[in-house]
């Protein structure tokens, strides 16, 4: 799992990202965090293969986050990620968010607009 590369800085994005969504009054969050129910994987048609988004939510619409570094986002893995949750996103009618810490603005900004898609950015 590509978190792993990163444990502490990760982890501590996806909780930040709840305790974000929980405050804003959306319920039934799920994410990635261990005391939580996991989101569904989204996969490629084509092959099968796919990833968990870090978070994900059910509102009036469907959400999900993937929580990035500078370091992360320039992962080929990461990559293929973003490439298949914008896709997602884009045809199912949702909201795709990278989220990132302050101060790594400019990597995560200067990679989302190499890679394209539909892809929303939030700084928390």
């Amino acid at each position: 799992m590509l978190q792993n590369r990163y444990p502490d800085k990760h982890s501590r994005l996806v909780s930040r990202i709840v305790v974000l969504l929980t405050e804003k009054g959306y319920q039934n969050i799920k994410s990635v965090l261990s005391d939580s129910e996991s989101p569904e994987k989204i996969v490629w048609q084509s092959s099968g293969n796919g990833y968990l988004p870090d978070v994900s939510v059910r509102a009036e619409d469907f959400r999900f986050f993937t929580a990035e570094t500078a370091d992360s986002i320039q992962d080929e893995d990461t990559a293929d990620k973003l490439k298949l949750f914008s896709a997602y996103a884009e045809t199912n009618d949702a909201l795709f968010y990278v989220v990132f810490p302050k101060g790594d603005a400019v990597p995560v900004r200067a990679r989302i607009e190499e890679l394209g898609g539909e892809i929303c950015l939030w700084e928390v």
